[in-house]
């Protein structure tokens, strides 16, 4: 091991290209869509000095995938990684750019750059983790009013002693006995879970109860195809919130309280 070979995995993807403005920086970093991060490099005749620069949509991009700039906590953790790493922002330009330095301080500041973009795509994190908590509050929500006069709801809890391990998001008791055990589905491993309940619930051989997998969407990406038609093949409900409301009120209904 040498730091030759570090030095070759870092560096063969990169790449720089002469362009109007200046130069364009390719890294060996990617976006989650799997595009490079690129780095413009301004050049300013009169002062003989350099500036970075984004490529003008990484605050579209941001937006676009669900990040809430206008939100404080979204807003305010930009400003701080802005401060952290002394770049500004062009509102007018939609760029986030670095001040002007000479030519010999440019590769250090390239670094530097880079590491605030990926930083700034990590609020990606902030709103999907905003998106999953909005999806499972909004579905308890729902439970709540649908069940909460005639029923028992439970959070976070599991079915009966001899499946402690299997913690389910929203458990409804009816008065009748029966029981939906329904999971919020935010990711492949919710998902999972869902299947290992309801896995256990037969070999337990566990009576009046249902297991049941909300979506928020039909094609959900972050739970894998093969997962979904186990699901499917499974005695497991599945539905989704995607414009299906009213069918998942009386999906639930009907195998609760009928």
């Amino acid at each position: 091991m040498n730091d030759r070979q570090f030095c070759k995995a870092f560096c063969d993807e990169v790449a720089l290209r002469e362009v109007p403005l200046g130069y364009v920086l390719k890294t060996p970093f990617r976006r989650d869509d799997g595009d490079a991060i690129a780095i413009y490099i301004r050049r300013h005749h009169e002062l003989d000095a350099f500036r970075l620069e984004d490529d003008g949509q990484t605050i579209g991009y941001l937006e676009a995938a669900g990040v809430d700039l206008d939100a404080d906590s979204r807003f305010e953790a930009l400003t701080d990684l802005m401060r952290e790493y002394a770049v500004h922002y062009d509102e007018r330009g939609v760029l986030l750019h670095t001040g002007y330095v000479h030519e010999a301080n440019l590769p250090a500041l390239a670094v530097k750059f880079s590491a605030f973009l990926l930083r700034v795509y990590d609020l990606l994190l902030l709103a999907r983790n905003r998106v999953r908590s909005t999806f499972r509050d909004d579905l308890i929500a729902m439970v709540e009013s649908q069940f909460g006069a005639s029923c028992r709801i439970d959070l976070n809890v599991p079915l009966q002693e001899s499946m402690k391990d299997y913690v389910i998001d929203i458990l409804v008791r009816s008065p009748g006995n029966r029981v939906l055990a329904i999971y919020a589905g935010t990711s492949e491993m919710k998902a999972l879970e869902a299947l290992l309940f309801w896995r256990e619930s037969r070999e337990q051989k566990v009576q009046h109860v249902r297991s049941m997998l909300v979506l928020e969407e039909a094609k959900p990406r972050d739970i894998k195809d093969r997962t979904l038609s186990r699901v499917m093949n499974s005695d497991i409900l599945l539905a989704s919130m995607d414009g299906e409301e009213i069918a998942i009120r009386r999906k639930m209904e009907f195998n609760l309280l009928n």
